[in-house]
């Protein structure tokens, strides 16, 4: 892969998009379509956002990989995304329609303690169960006519009460889609195979760990299989091997640190555990094409000369 990675502060987001829907740089509303997203090259890059978000899709689909995992958005689905995903691989249909909204630290921290006494441990449990979502036509048109209200309200400056009317519409808009998903999966006794469960805790430890360990073999044993029952189960589930899913993370937090102007090279090696700067550099050509001085030059003076 040639992309450049973005770690994107929530000011820098909002600096080299422009958008038009913005409140007091904490909230953001984006409509998309093959217009903004052609141009948008902020959303063609694998990146890491200081921000929370919300895509909805109105028609078409969206391709979008988060935390290395495919998924695919289709019509009327939601997705909710946290401050410290890594997002990856976003492309969409012909005709793609959508919403994005972010939401700043500050203004979600606000939001998480202004709805303390009413959030469900439970319905927090779901969102991370289910981080897509299918809502049927009733829910997306509220959600439509909230994330429109909220539009409405960014735009009228002069509403003597808009920062808390701003601020009740989002938290009505994620408790509607909150209800949406309890109604949908509330009820039920969730419950997973052996298979599943080890393939859930794998891919956690890897976001935790891909910086450290390289091998198939630390995995397995923190899950307590062999190393070869872990391949089995990871390629029957994702049809990808073990040792791929580790090394596209693994290369995915190369190019993260790479985008750093604070982090040389070697820096970089040191920091993923690599026991010089030439393994470093061998790994991470062997899967990307380029060696890493080259990608960090090229990536910097991409981010500089962005318009």
């Amino acid at each position: 892969m040639k992309d450049t990675v973005l770690d994107l502060s929530f000011q820098d987001y909002l600096e080299r998009m422009n958008p038009q829907s913005s409140f007091q740089e904490q909230l953001v509303v984006i409509y998309l379509d093959d217009s903004v997203t052609k141009k948008d090259k902020v959303g063609r890059y694998p990146m890491q956002l200081e921000a929370s978000s919300l895509i909805l899709v109105v028609s078409g689909e969206m391709q979008i990989e988060v935390d290395y995992l495919p998924y695919t958005l289709k019509r009327s689905t939601v997705m909710q995304l946290l401050a410290d995903n890594i997002i990856g691989n976003v492309s969409h249909t012909p005709g793609f329609r959508g919403y994005l909204l972010l939401f700043s630290p500050e203004l979600k921290q606000e939001i998480m303690s202004l709805t303390s006494s009413i959030r469900l441990p439970e319905a927090g449990n779901l969102k991370r169960l289910y981080p897509e979502q299918s809502l049927t036509d009733d829910e997306c048109a509220i959600v439509l006519n909230r994330i429109e209200r909220i539009k409405k309200y960014i735009a009228d400056s002069d509403h003597l009460y808009r920062a808390t009317v701003i601020k009740n519409e989002v938290i009505n808009l994620l408790l509607d889609i909150t209800n949406s998903r309890w109604k949908k999966y509330g009820e039920r006794e969730i419950s997973f195979s052996r298979n599943e469960i080890i393939r859930q805790r794998f891919h956690e430890l890897l976001l935790g760990n891909c910086r450290k360990h390289r091998d198939v073999g630390f995995y397995a044993q923190e899950l307590c299989v062999t190393p070869d029952y872990l391949s089995k189960i990871i390629r029957e589930c994702d049809e990808q091997s073990a040792l791929k899913w580790i090394t596209n993370a693994v290369v995915t937090e190369a190019k993260l640190l790479l985008r750093r102007p604070d982090m040389n090279v070697s820096q970089v090696a040191i920091e993923l555990n690599f026991p010089d700067q030439s393994t470093f550099g061998k790994f991470f050509k062997r899967n990307t094409g380029m060696a890493p001085a080259r990608y960090r030059a090229d990536a910097l003076r991409k981010a500089i000369h962005y318009t």
